[in-house]
């Protein structure tokens, strides 16, 4: 029917990082995305060194994925 030709196709993205994140929002336009990351967290990780100096600096340079990803971006996390 009509609605079936107006569903959005779905996209699959490897990696929730810098190119992941930038990816999934401009491609969240137009598609259903899915980001599969290895990791559950995202990392800054040209700040990590100041974190070796400074370890109470490592919250600032990560945070968890799938909230961020699927609450406030919306588009769907998986971990593994």
């Amino acid at each position: 029917g009509f609605a079936g030709a107006m569903a959005k196709e779905r996209v699959l993205l490897i990696g929730g990082q810098f190119s992941g994140n930038f990816c999934a929002r401009e491609l969240k336009k137009r598609f259903h995305v899915t980001i599969v990351d290895c990791k559950e967290y995202f990392e800054y990780t040209p700040g990590i060194l100041r974190a070796y100096v400074k370890p109470c600096h490592l919250d600032a340079l990560t945070f968890t994925l799938q909230p961020v990803l699927e609450r406030s971006m919306g588009v769907k996390f998986i971990w593994g």
